[in-house]
């Protein structure tokens, strides 16, 4: 359903609702996979939204962050692709910070999550968009759930919209994806997407488990310098202020602090130009295993906020003039 928003000033901040459904929700017997689509008014998002809330009879859905249950997010405007990250290694019983959260934290996103109550669900996650669509535009999203550790008694799910003046675009890339050999360098030929102007921030990097298994990294377009999983984490800034989380299990209304996320790597690219379309890596970890690579880009936009209708006249016109002016006004 299209929804409505809670700001009317125009040009500026904006948050409009587009959608809102009490079904695309997690399950407690199985993996979940949901697509949605709706209307979204024109105009430039700054960040979208997604929104969980509901309760449970029996304890929180997971062990930490109910971000950990978001295992997918595809995103798409008008058929074009904007945001598509798949995550790895989703458990109910993990208990340190989601994939999913520190990916969005890496690229300026966030998860606003309240774990004062064992069986109360209020979390949204907020990604950066910076995108500028047209009127009748529309958007198309895939979200896909791991297990629930219990059954929700009540639930829903709403997409926002922040329309704003933001003056850079985040777009996520498709994920290339391959095994690697244990203790053997490979080379990984990560594919950008072609879009006039991009830079590549960064490359998020995941393996199958939630084990660091990696010995060390080449970016190739940078030079020949080895990255250590611990080096990677420093220059990425995750070892020095840490990744934030609700954890359910030690916190109420305070967050949690993670200095890394085992298994997850974020390679930082300073904003690199792309000229054939790709980006080299050499890898070497210690287990075999299979690893995905997802490319972050910047795009520099500009924009007005959400465009509104706009009264312009203090009395009702029509073609011959103010027809329903008051009496007094003659």
């Amino acid at each position: 359903m299209l929804g409505s928003s809670n700001q009317s000033a125009n040009g500026g901040v904006r948050f409009t609702q587009i959608y809102s459904d009490a079904t695309s929700l997690v399950s407690e017997t199985a993996t979940q996979t949901y697509n949605l689509s709706n209307p979204l008014p024109a105009g430039l998002i700054e960040e979208v939204g997604l929104r969980f809330t509901g309760t449970t009879a029996l304890a929180y859905p997971t062990s930490a962050s109910f971000a950990e249950l978001v295992s997918g997010i595809r995103f798409t405007f008008n058929g074009d692709q904007w945001f598509n990250l798949q995550t790895q290694a989703n458990v109910n019983t993990s208990t340190t910070v989601s994939r999913t959260g520190a990916f969005l934290q890496d690229i300026g996103g966030r998860v606003v999550e309240d774990t004062s109550s064992a069986t109360s669900i209020d979390c949204t996650l907020w990604i950066p968009c910076g995108i500028n669509v047209p009127a009748n535009s529309r958007f198309e999203l895939q979200l896909d759930y791991a297990v629930s550790a219990v059954p929700l008694t009540t639930g829903n799910f709403e997409v926002w919209c922040k329309y704003g003046k933001s003056t850079n675009m985040t777009i996520v890339g498709n994920m290339t994806s391959q095994n690697l050999a244990n203790n053997t360098q490979t080379m990984i030929t990560v594919k950008i997407p072609s879009i006039k102007g991009a830079t590549v921030a960064g490359i998020a990097i995941q393996g199958a488990t939630a084990t660091d298994n990696l010995n060390n990294i080449i970016v190739k377009p940078l030079g020949d310098f080895q990255y250590s999983a611990t080096y990677l984490r420093g220059i990425s800034g995750a070892s020095q202020n840490g990744y934030t989380f609700c954890d359910v299990g030690d916190s109420t209304n305070e967050l949690q602090y993670a200095d890394k996320l085992a298994g997850y790597y974020f390679v930082p690219l300073y904003n690199l130009e792309i000229i054939d379309g790709s980006v080299v890596l050499l890898l070497n970890v210690g287990v075999a295993e299979f690893y995905t690579f997802t490319p972050i880009l910047n795009l520099p936009t500009s924009g007005s906020g959400e465009r509104t209708p706009r009264q312009t006249s203090s009395v009702a016109t029509g073609s011959k003039g103010a027809i329903l002016s008051r009496a007094e006004d003659q």
